[in-house]
């Protein structure tokens, strides 16, 4: 009793809940409350008499949102995902395709890229994905002239296809496919 009658008298417009009420009441300071503080220290000429400032205490379950209007809304992370799932396919066949020589790599693409559209299945790419380069030094010679070294270097090209919404013919004509020896093909479904 004594803290909520030194407080009321400190405080007139800060209200304390009682013990028995459930959830904590909102307290509206204006412009002219003694608890109202400019923290820039800044003159508050900008004010005209007409406006003032309100500003609201309260616990966060309190506050509850309110609709804007004119229907700008921000989505949502489900309907994001949901949205997600129909622009993405079910199912998709992703080809990776390494090989050291260029046109023996864009040759298969070729070939895959015309197999798959004939059974009428979207394709993307192919996609040109960093070349990997492995240097290797060697000595000229075996016992002398430790400074004179050869580098050979080996490129590794790679391509990357995506095959949206395969069908069983699209799989039959893929593995009928007689790609060159030089060429590395990884499949993922």
């Amino acid at each position: 009793m004594a803290v909520s009658s030194i407080s009321a008298t400190l405080f007139p417009s800060l209200t304390i809940p009682n013990s028995s009420s459930p959830k904590p009441r909102l307290t509206f300071l204006s412009q002219s409350s003694p608890l109202s503080f400019n923290p820039l220290k800044l003159p508050n000429h900008s004010l005209k008499p007409s406006q003032s400032t309100t500003k609201i205490f309260a616990a966060p379950e309190d506050l509850q949102e309110i609709p804007e209007v004119g229907g700008s809304e921000v989505p949502t992370s489900s309907s994001v995902t949901i949205e997600a799932d129909k622009a993405a396919p079910k199912q998709k066949i992703r080809i990776k395709l390494r090989s050291y020589w260029v046109p023996l790599i864009e040759d298969s693409c070729k070939q895959i890229l015309d197999a798959a559209r004939t059974t009428n299945a979207k394709t993307m790419g192919p996609v040109p994905l960093p070349t990997k380069k492995r240097i290797y030094c060697v000595l000229k010679s075996p016992h002398v002239h430790k400074d004179a070294r050869f580098h050979f270097e080996i490129r590794t090209h790679q391509r990357l296809i995506d095959i949206l919404y395969p069908t069983a013919q699209t799989i039959d004509s893929l593995m009928q496919l007689d790609l060159p020896a030089g060429v590395d093909v990884e499949v993922k479904l």
